[in-house]
């Protein structure tokens, strides 16, 4: 739990810095009582928040988080081409995209990618489908949302998160049979069976 605050309180930091755009100290410490003012009030979610990654993961968190800040940059350029000049000409969209992400925290991070990038907004998510429903500043910047690289870094994330807790409940079944369950009630068969873990 403690691990999981500490990650989300530097990720939410993180995010305030790549917001304001700019590196100094009233503005950093501003950020870090805002981050840890979320941390706090959200404290009880901390059972629902994905576990933490391991170490590859995140690099490959980082890795997005950068080019994330490349893309929003670029799409900068590209919205004041378009509303300066009209090239390309501002057509608007409404794009069904359907991004095989599985998990919640996933379809949300990518949401918010998108709502955070100029010229893309999330409108709405279908949380049975997957499918999402983006308004585009014209159709060239729905074809790119379409082939964002970004979704097979969501995908790796998620893929990563789902091995390690599938390694963790092997262990955890490995340890329960060691033990023969649990050592208060003995080792008889339907007492080990009842705290043994089982595999979702």
């Amino acid at each position: 739990m403690r691990k999981q605050s500490v990650l989300l309180f530097a990720i939410l930091l993180g995010f305030w810095t790549v917001l304001v755009g700019a590196v100094n100290w009233p503005l950093t410490l501003v950020g870090a009582f805002v981050a840890l003012l979320t941390v706090w009030f959200w404290q009880d979610l901390g059972p629902r928040l994905p576990r933490l990654l391991p170490f590859r993961g995140l690099l490959r968190l980082g890795y997005a988080l950068v080019l994330m800040v490349g893309w929003v940059i670029q799409a900068n350029f590209t919205v004041a081409k378009t509303l300066l000049f009209s090239r390309p000409p501002a057509k608007p969209i409404f794009l069904l995209m359907e991004p095989n992400l599985r998990t919640n925290w996933g379809r949300v991070l990518f949401a918010t990618c998108i709502t955070i990038t100029p010229g893309s907004v999330t409108v709405d998510v279908d949380p049975e489908s997957g499918r999402f429903i983006v308004h585009a500043l014209n159709h060239e910047t729905g074809i790119d949302l379409l082939y964002w690289r970004l979704i097979d870094e969501i995908i790796y994330l998620e893929n990563a998160l789902a091995e390690r807790s599938r390694l963790e409940a092997g262990e955890g079944e490995k340890h329960g049979m060691a033990t023969g369950g649990s050592d208060r009630l003995g080792a008889s068969g339907s007492g080990a069976g009842h705290h043994r873990p089982h595999r979702s």
